[in-house]
């Protein structure tokens, strides 16, 4: 059985793809965003990967790092933050759908997981040599 909060991560999920489809990837600073917290993130359990860091995770360490994403991204809203506290949603949905059991949801995530594998990538090869 399919649980109401799976139910709840594929639609949010969906709408973040969707967005991301209709143009956010051709904005650039959520791109950066994106590619740098998913940089802070695999650096933290040295990886080389976005695939890499979630497999190096246990189901406490996801949840963990969901609950320090829920707040960094609630300080980034109080900040007036948005592209940062997007980017991080987009990387705990992703985290979230880790355990999913539906294809669909599975297959949402692995297009999610594959725009962050993207950002990432540019992000080290574009951004982070010249922040030095």
């Amino acid at each position: 059985m399919i649980t109401e909060t799976e139910n709840k991560l594929l639609a949010d999920l969906t709408a973040v793809i969707a967005d991301l489809h209709a143009g956010g990837t051709e904005d650039g600073e959520a791109m950066f965003m994106l590619g740098a917290g998913a940089d802070r993130l695999c650096s933290s359990r040295d990886t080389q990967s976005w695939a890499g860091y979630k497999s190096a995770l246990s189901p406490a360490d996801i949840v963990a790092q969901l609950r320090q994403i829920e707040i960094e991204g609630q300080a980034a809203v109080s900040a007036e933050q948005g592209t940062r506290a997007y980017a991080l949603q987009a990387l705990a949905f992703s985290l979230a759908a880790t355990t999913a059991r539906q294809d669909i949801t599975q297959a949402g995530a692995a297009l999610l997981d594959s725009v962050i594998e993207s950002a990432l990538k540019n992000y080290r090869i574009h951004a982070k040599p010249a922040l030095g």
